[in-house]
């Protein structure tokens, strides 16, 4: 009886995780491509039904909508299940085409190209710095510039300072770095970086809008006030997500040479270590 108790404790408590995760999942899915999908094909509707010559003609929308409304209540309940389930796939399928082009935002979020404008933000930080203008350099960015943009360099500034400070290389520092991480640091990491991503996921929404726009103009001004709020957002969880990276290398690189059970001292042997020799 004892060992059918505990069975059963455990299947309730196993089912009670596996409801809790499957609720977690659905509310994400539901915030990350159904409503902005939703919303999207709003937007393209209505773009549909005016057009650039009747942009902002309410009246006509609201009759236009008014008669597909009334054509849709003439139908049997199958069908509306089917325009029903049709918006719903519509939704996802432009959220799943947004998510799969957010790696290319991210890239032009890290700036590699064009070159030139790395080589001009570098000459403004260096005019700043020979001057001595900490601000402005630090706004510019915090160390020498190689991106051609500030979220570029803003990553890549933990790299140059750590190693600048420690000689700590984080490529090859950084899964070991993990490892000796508590939840509580892992979860902030992981916390970031999802902010930082969904900031890059709101700016790639401007492109089916940009693309709305071609047939209905008003749609064109959304796309860029979604890509301005997206940037803005983009700043701020790249910062947050930086100070966290760099604050890990500051709290935890000690404890990981300690962890190794060498006699390495210095930064430049744990990062030979490592390597190595490679």
């Amino acid at each position: 009886m004892l060992a059918a108790r505990r069975a059963a404790e455990a299947a309730t408590g196993v089912n009670a995780f596996f409801g809790e995760l499957g609720k977690r999942v659905a509310e994400r899915w539901v915030s990350l491509l159904v409503l902005p999908g939703v919303l999207f094909l709003a937007t393209a509707a209505v773009g549909a039904l005016l057009g650039h010559a009747h942009a902002l003609d309410v009246t006509r929308l609201v009759a236009r909508v008014d008669r597909i409304t009334r054509d849709l209540g003439t139908r049997p309940p199958a069908a509306q299940l089917l325009v029903l389930a049709a918006v719903l796939l519509g939704s996802v399928a432009a959220g799943l085409v947004v998510r799969a082009l957010c790696p290319v935002t991210w890239r032009c979020y890290l700036g590699t190209r064009p070159r030139w404008a790395a080589r001009r933000r570098r000459k403004r930080w260096v005019r700043a710095h020979e001057r001595g203008d900490a601000a402005k350099r630090n706004r510019i960015a915090l160390a020498a510039p190689t991106r051609a943009t500030w979220t570029g360099d803003r990553l890549a500034a933990v790299e140059d300072r750590v190693h600048h400070q420690y000689a700590v290389d984080l490529k090859s520092w950084w899964a070991r770095l993990w490892l000796v991480l508590d939840d509580s640091g892992r979860a902030e990491l992981r916390a970031a970086r999802a902010e930082a991503d969904a900031a890059v996921a709101t700016t790639t929404w401007c492109v089916p809008y940009a693309v709305v726009g071609a047939f209905w103009w008003p749609a064109a001004v959304v796309a860029v006030c979604v890509a301005v709020v997206g940037w803005v957002r983009v700043r701020g969880a790249v910062e947050v997500y930086a100070d966290l990276l760099e604050a890990v290398v500051d709290v935890h690189a000690g404890r990981l040479a300690r962890e190794l059970g060498e006699p390495l001292t210095t930064g430049e042997e744990v990062t030979a270590a490592f390597r190595k020799g490679t």
